[in-house]
């Protein structure tokens, strides 16, 4: 006991490395280190109240999850990212509801901190919160809820469809990327409307994911997308195409062998090279200058 205090102490050490140790000998203290830091959040220093829950997010015990949600109203909001994060390392089920509520925190860093602690667990209750998070403000943030609603799964399907129609244009395409990440192909007919979207991102995305997905049926619209008037759409769509790998692509490809832009040239080549060692055609495409 007399260890666990004197630990405890240098949790509120003015020296970083000091509370660093402190809290690296109480994580490997285990179990009786646990009641002790909980004890901590009460603490008045902000940056013991943020070790401490570090420490109770290592350690993994369920019972530190109440005392530890708690924590994400603190007054520090380094101390309640910490607690969000600490809350998707224990996983516990209880921790879904606080969590959910802390992606509509004033800070952004706990937003982040909070939706990626949700696709950690993978609750499909969390869905709607992630799926929210895509219109943030910060990118950092709709970023974490692309990759959190990818780690959720199937739940956030039919979510993510609905949120390709939103007005946000940023919010278009994470959910087109997001939908791409996870390779599900109910999800084709949705994109391939996205790809007449009036902002280029969005179109890119839309192929990027379609690409991913691999589905054949949406050659077609990709080939289209060849002749698109932004350079980068028609790289993603080269490279969406080589993807795909459907030999009707050849063609329109290598007219995409003449494109203004060099990128969309060697895109072109590649996607076209593949295919053709795919299918093992006696005739590769001519290379590209």
């Amino acid at each position: 006991m007399a260890e666990i205090e004197k630990l405890m102490r240098g949790l509120g050490s003015s020296r970083w490395e000091a509370r660093r140790a402190a809290s690296e000998a109480l994580v490997n203290l285990g179990s009786p280190a646990v009641g002790p830091l909980i004890d901590a959040l009460r603490d008045k220093n902000p940056d013991v109240r943020w070790a401490a829950i570090r420490a109770l997010g290592r350690l993994g015990d369920p019972i530190a999850v109440k005392s530890i949600a708690k924590a994400l109203r603190d007054e520090d909001s380094g101390v309640r990212k910490t607690a969000a994060e600490a809350l998707g390392k224990i996983s516990d089920a209880r921790a879904t509801a606080p969590l959910i509520a802390a992606v509509d925190d004033e800070n952004w860093s706990v937003r982040q901190a909070a939706v990626e602690s949700l696709g950690r667990m993978g609750r499909p209750k969390a869905v709607d919160a992630v799926v929210n998070a895509l219109r943030d403000g910060y990118s950092d943030v709709r970023q974490a809820a692309v990759s959190a609603a990818v780690q959720i799964g199937k739940p956030a399907v039919l979510p993510l469809i609905k949120a390709l129609g939103d007005d946000n244009p940023d919010t278009r395409r994470c959910s087109a990327e997001a939908l791409g990440r996870m390779k599900d192909q109910t999800s084709v007919p949705a994109l391939i409307e996205r790809l007449g979207d009036g902002n280029a991102g969005v179109r890119q995305s839309a192929i990027e994911a379609l690409g991913r997905i691999g589905d054949s049926s949406a050659t077609v619209q990709l080939v289209a997308m060849l002749e698109d008037e932004d350079s980068s759409v028609r790289w993603a769509a080269a490279r969406a195409l080589g993807d795909v790998g459907n030999l009707d692509a050849i063609g329109p490809l290598t007219v995409a062998f003449k494109d203004g832009n060099s990128g969309v040239r060697w895109a072109a080549y590649k996607a076209a090279d593949s295919i053709c060692r795919r299918f093992n055609t006696q005739e590769p495409p001519p290379r590209v200058d």
